[in-house]
């Protein structure tokens, strides 16, 4: 398995034009912004097939961001048509492994929603993760202050002891 890299995947289900159009975005802002993201329609035809490349965006990935819609749900489980939903289909399988193998211990893993209704189609195995709801400015903000190192809020330096007198019987 490759070593990690400073990169963020995006595994989703490709359930419209315009859910795919709103992954672009997302990846689109988050690369604008300064993280380096990996999305299947940047690349046309990956050499080493489409199943082995997304092993390898999912394991060299610091972070995967997993966009929950119900499809994408269905499909992580590996419900739906027979030979529709492929590339879910195995990203799930691919995400459920490396959680299992980790002992379900996940910083890497981060679902994120469109929209409070898609939080229902978060996938069990993350349901106990930090999520992150993108329809409103402080949603991308605080995804993208997680992705960036960047927290809200920095614990302060632990000062020195105040010095407290005995108690005298």
């Amino acid at each position: 398995m490759s070593s990690p890299r400073e990169a963020t995947f995006i595994s989703y289900s490709h359930d419209s034009q315009a859910h795919k159009d709103f992954v672009l975005r997302l990846a689109s802002d988050l690369r604008r912004d300064g993280v380096d993201c990996e999305l299947d329609q940047y690349v046309e035809a990956p050499k080493e097939g489409w199943a082995r490349w997304a092993i390898n965006e999912i394991s060299q990935a610091k972070f995967v961001l997993v966009v929950c819609t119900p499809i994408y749900s269905e499909r992580f489980r590996g419900g739906g048509s027979l030979g529709t939903g492929r590339g879910a289909k195995w990203e799930g399988a691919v995400i459920t492994q490396e959680i299992y193998d980790a002992d379900s211990n996940n910083e890497k893993f981060i679902p994120v929603a469109m929209s409070r209704s898609d939080l229902d189609s978060i996938p069990a195995v993350l349901r106990s993760t930090t999520h992150y709801v993108l329809d409103t400015p402080t949603g991308y903000e605080m995804l993208y202050r997680r992705l960036s190192g960047q927290p809200l809020v920095v614990r302060g330096p632990v000062g020195p002891k105040r010095p407290m007198p005995p108690r005298t019987p």
